[in-house]
């Protein structure tokens, strides 16, 4: 047998007509026209095959089984108006955990200059988790971890419904220290097979990483496979071995600057060979994500954004 299946619009026009026991009443607490208001009744009194309400000239009140029905009816609506309730509240609501990933050298600099600046964060739990790319990231598209709610990658995302909101470009470049570079000189990407350097895992591809170059003011790119006798998981140590002059190092060029400028590091090239990235912020869709994830996403972008329009 085939159960009736009562929608919550229903329901809410039986509430109504209950407490108004009256048709025009009722659809002006609702907002609709009295002929719809009709209509609904009807249906749902011909849907579960029974009357609910004993109609007069004057009013309309309830029968023996409408009597019985509406508790039914009220508790369902009072059930769903909680559950509206909750997800409004969760959607609203600043707390809980809000999980931001990202490579190492950008963890290291939203924790230096951009977690710090967000004010008011109430009772959100910011996780900072590392993630570094595998080297088909870039050619297939980066993962998204199942608890991350914002990743910051140099990649575009695998899953295709995801946004993926373009920050600023940046530029990877080589950089070893002045007392490698006075012992080893070099002068092109060309003479990279000759130097020894320093790698990184989520670039490995057999026992090598491939480097890429463009010479600035030219799109033409080229790139450069590299050997070295040092492998590391994340640029903070790849750049320490670079510091104690173990090697040359592919690194973002804001990463270095407070090295270049205390003469601990300099580049590796008189010409300017680079390789630009695009930074994207990665993310479910506003509709899906709760309200303390937008806010901590738009306050992370708002100052990287700001910090990236200052003049250098």
């Amino acid at each position: 047998m085939k159960k009736s299946q009562i929608k919550p619009q229903e329901l809410k026009v039986i509430s109504v007509i209950a407490d108004s026991e009256n048709i025009s009443r009722a659809a002006t607490a609702l907002g609709m026209a009295q002929a719809n208001v009709s209509k609904y009744l009807t249906d749902v009194e011909s849907k579960i095959g029974l009357k609910i309400f004993e109609r007069s000239s004057r009013k309309l009140s309830l029968t023996r089984f409408g009597e019985s029905l509406l508790p039914y009816v009220n508790d369902l609506l009072e059930k769903e108006n909680q559950l509206n309730n909750f997800i409004d509240d969760y959607k609203h609501e600043k707390s809980g955990r809000v999980t931001l990933y990202s490579p190492t050298m950008i963890n290291a600099y939203l924790a230096r200059n951009v977690i710090n600046t967000i004010k008011d964060i109430g009772n959100i739990s910011l996780y900072l988790k590392t993630f570094n790319l595998e080297p088909k990231s870039f050619y297939d598209g980066s993962e998204f971890p199942d608890d991350c709610d914002i990743l910051i990658s140099c990649v575009q995302p695998k899953n295709e419904s995801l946004v993926a909101s373009f920050i600023t470009k940046y530029a990877v470049s080589t950089y070893a220290s002045t007392q490698y570079l006075a012992q080893h000189p070099i002068g092109s990407p060309e003479e990279l097979t000759q130097h020894s350097c320093i790698l990184l895992d989520s670039m490995m591809i057999d026992d090598a990483n491939i480097w890429r170059f463009s010479l600035a003011g030219n799109e033409d790119i080229r790139d450069f496979r590299v050997t070295g006798n040092y492998i590391c998981d994340n640029n903070q140590s790849a750049l320490e071995l670079a510091r104690n002059g173990l090697g040359i190092v592919f690194a973002p060029k804001s990463s270095v600057q407070a090295d270049i400028q205390c003469g601990v590091l300099a580049p590796c090239f008189a010409e300017q060979y680079e390789w630009w990235l695009d930074l994207v912020a990665i993310y479910r869709k506003r509709e899906y994500q709760p309200w303390r994830v937008q806010f901590i996403l738009d306050a992370v972008l708002e100052e990287i954004r700001r910090q990236v329009a200052q003049p250098s």
